[in-house]
């Protein structure tokens, strides 16, 4: 019971408390933000980077109505994954001052702290003279995710933005067929229903595996079709998938006492199944991330897969999507426990940018319930809790899936070492989903170059 309790982190924990007995805070009157107040940083041109993904573009749709009411430009660099990542690092190294706000996922928190290339906000949130927008109230943030994606030892460097979570999605009109339903009886032993343990999934993924020529939902196949798609690339997204799997099966990165435990036998097992239910996934494992799982989907290839929940605002676009209304959305299976990997981006001002205080209005507009509910509507997911309440947004199919989804997540770590760490671990989960490494030999590379790479730091007693 200790451990199941220990590995329930604080995202975790107050998360639960928001979405079940609701936030309880009250709004803060500010300063201003009507007339001339606003307008007070009027001429300021501001750089952001941010990735290139559906709640960044919703954001920028609405960049013109923030230069109206401030007189604030924004310049929006956009990019994948990798070069944001990439030119953020030469920024911050170069200290090019290049950007005023950076968009960074919160992994990177604490190495960019150590490093000093974010400055902390509270200088920033404590200057009334620059606390001007209206209807900011950052009582209203979620603090769960406010700290995970924000706070690094009881400092604020950030707000979180996108703040997304895995969950599952399946096609419901295969799961309600009923010829569907008695080949699986027939096969298995049980009914065919949505997986809710791993066992089940495993079956599933299976069954729902078929050639070209064979039929579904009695039609013949002109292509291919399979139970899931899954990410394993050596890539970010495949450390993402395989950690709800390694929670769920009481696996973790370290142990209740701070010390190395990605290769604990729960943690191998986790990886033993993952590789197994890759049999089931279209060729190509290995080179897949998340766009291409949610492409996958989109064509309708793929029968289920554990998907970040900003994916599937995709899933159900008409102009894109080949299943846009036959999704359906709920919690990723369990095994010894429940669990959800928490993904979320954060919103910093690096150390050396020309705009800071500027920079702060952006992000005070930015977490106001108008703006966020926009995002929210064309596909992003947000900070606010007024706005997670929003009756509007609980009419969006996959809505209520991801508020349960928060309140069994956790966060992977964000110490400075774990950008390094998850290079070595990206690595080895691609090598076993290839065939080149076995499970076991696979964390136990992974625990030995952490081991190296921490050298001196451990037991890890803040993450």
């Amino acid at each position: 019971m200790k451990k199941r309790l220990m590995r329930m982190t604080a995202l975790m924990v107050a998360a639960m408390m928001i979405f079940t007995t609701g936030c309880g805070s009250s709004k803060k009157e500010t300063s201003t933000g009507e007339g001339e107040g606003a307008r007070k940083f009027e001429g300021t041109t501001l750089y952001m980077i941010a990735e290139q993904q559906t709640p960044t573009i919703a954001l920028q749709s609405q960049l013109d109505d923030f230069e109206e009411l401030t007189g604030i430009k924004v310049e929006l660099q956009m990019a994948p994954f990798d070069d944001v990542v990439q030119k953020e690092t030469l920024a911050f190294e170069s200290k090019s001052g290049a950007y005023d706000i950076v968009a960074a996922p919160y992994q990177f928190l604490g190495n960019m702290v150590e490093n000093k290339y974010i400055q902390p906000l509270e200088p920033l949130m404590e200057n009334d003279s620059i606390n001007i927008i209206d209807n900011f109230d950052k009582d209203d943030i979620i603090e769960a995710m406010w700290k995970a994606s924000g706070e690094w030892q009881g400092t604020y460097y950030g707000v979180p933005a996108n703040s997304c979570v895995n969950f599952f999605t399946y096609r419901e009109d295969l799961f309600e067929n009923e010829e569907e339903k008695a080949a699986f009886k027939a096969k298995y032993g049980y009914d065919l229903e949505v997986p809710t343990e791993w066992n089940i999934y495993m079956d599933v993924a299976e069954f729902f595996t078929r050639a070209k020529g064979e039929k579904l939902m009695g039609e013949t196949l002109d292509k291919n079709v399979y139970g899931v798609s899954m990410a394993g690339k050596r890539h970010d997204a495949t450390t993402c998938e395989w950690m709800n799997y390694m929670w769920s099966f009481g696996g973790s990165i370290f142990d209740e006492e701070g010390n190395i435990a990605v290769n604990s036998e729960k943690s191998v097992q986790s990886l033993e199944y993952y590789k197994e239910l890759s049999q089931y996934a279209p060729e190509g494992i290995t080179s897949k991330t998340w766009d291409e799982v949610t492409t996958e989907l989109q064509q309708g290839i793929s029968a289920m897969a554990i998907i970040f929940n900003d994916c599937a605002p995709a899933l159900e676009d008409e102009s894109a999507s080949a299943v846009k209304g036959k999704m359906g959305y709920g919690a990723v299976p369990v095994g010894e426990m429940p669990a959800a990997h928490y993904g979320a981006w954060g919103y910093y001002i690096p150390s050396d940018s020309k705009n800071p205080e500027a920079a702060w209005v952006f992000m005070q507009w930015f977490n106001t319930p108008e703006v966020q509910k926009k995002i929210a509507l064309e596909g992003g997911f947000v900070n606010l809790q007024s706005v997670y309440d929003d009756p509007e947004l609980n009419e969006l199919p996959y809505w209520e899936a991801s508020k349960e989804a928060y309140k069994i997540s956790s966060t992977r770590p964000r110490i400075p070492e774990w950008n390094e760490m998850n290079n070595v671990l990206m690595l080895e989960l691609s090598n076993t989903l290839a065939g080149k490494t076995a499970p076991q030999e696979a964390l136990d590379n992974a625990a030995k170059e952490f081991g190296r790479i921490l050298d001196g730091k451990l037991p890890v007693t803040y993450q």
